[in-house]
């Protein structure tokens, strides 16, 4: 027999009921009802304080969801909700009142985007995670506003499990719907560990930016600055294809012809800083390089054989 709670929250949205009980079944089946009613009252007693920090957020063509991470009203969302930095937006809280709000910075490479309510509060406020946290196969739950803000419905809850994690993005059992960007996945201890980014067809193929993103770049995208695709193009070049190491960044391939075959740089090296800044993952070195000038000197440490090696390289141009 099903808990009454996990019944009430994959029906509360009565148009997807069908589809969403069918995906119910595949995501619990290999599990006890005792594994259930253990995940269901840990959620139980975080949802009450949790759905007060998640708000709808609304935009020209449609709306978005996002979730308060500070007392005095800043929002993490999806880059593709704010779209741009210093736009004026509307947000709903959960109690239906709106505040103004003016967004900040983000990433469209990890989607992921910042705004900042134009209120002091204090504001109920949802506590981000620790870089590295979340792992694969833990439980988890989406928590958003799906097609806007109604009150009557409320905020909508699905519950997971993490199916993979690399880089930026996180890969969970969480059915997103339309409306879902932006708002907020939670673990087990009540805290973000992603924001919702790309919605697909299909129940498992539901991707969150990872709270990485946000602590990797905090300063980045509080100061306003947001690293899109046109920048990207129009910035500085290193040439090199890594993935994240222990010590930083491992590189993986390095670009033929590019500022990084030119210093030396070869595959299995790590880097480990860029102009003093330590390298957490690969969206913060994208965007430091990004910043910069193709022919500007940048300072690079990186890790050679347990040697570290100190170098300055011109930056190259993207082709």
């Amino acid at each position: 027999m099903r808990s009454v709670f996990f019944h009430t929250v994959f029906l509360i949205y009565s148009t997807y009921a069908l589809s969403i009980e069918h995906d119910f079944k595949e995501t619990f089946q290999d599990y006890t009802q005792e594994d259930l009613h253990v995940v269901e009252k840990q959620i139980q007693n975080l949802l009450p304080r949790l759905k007060r920090t998640v708000v709808s957020i609304e935009t020209l063509d449609g709306a978005g969801s996002g979730v308060i991470v500070t007392k005095d009203g800043l929002v993490i969302s999806a880059a593709h909700v704010i779209e741009q930095r210093g736009k004026k937006m509307t947000v709903i809280l959960s109690d239906g009142r709106k505040i103004h709000a003016v967004s900040k910075g983000g990433s469209q490479l990890s989607d992921a985007g910042m705004l900042k309510l134009n209120d002091d509060g204090p504001f109920e406020f949802a506590t981000m995670a620790k870089s590295g946290s979340s792992k694969v196969h833990q439980w988890c739950f989406a928590l958003g506003h799906p097609n806007g803000y109604n009150k009557d419905r409320g905020i909508v809850l699905r519950a997971g499990k993490i199916l993979a994690k690399k880089d930026e993005t996180i890969q969970t059992n969480c059915r997103l719907l339309g409306g879902d960007s932006g708002g907020a996945l939670f673990n087990l201890q009540g805290e973000v560990i992603g924001i919702h980014s790309r919605i697909s067809n299909k129940p498992e193929e539901n991707f969150h930016t990872s709270i990485e993103s946000f602590l990797s770049n905090w300063d980045y995208f509080l100061s306003e600055e947001l690293l899109t695709l046109e920048n990207l193009k129009a910035g500085g070049f290193l040439g090199v294809s890594c993935e994240q190491s222990n010590n930083g960044l491992l590189i993986l391939k390095v670009v033929p012809g590019s500022a990084a075959e030119k210093l030396g740089l070869f595959a299995n090296d790590e880097l480990l800083c860029l102009d003093g800044i330590p390298l957490d993952t690969r969206e913060k070195l994208t965007i430091l390089v990004s910043k910069k000038s193709p022919g500007e000197v940048i300072t690079l440490d990186f890790l050679r054989k347990g040697r570290e090696i100190s170098i300055q390289v011109a930056l190259g141009t993207r082709q």
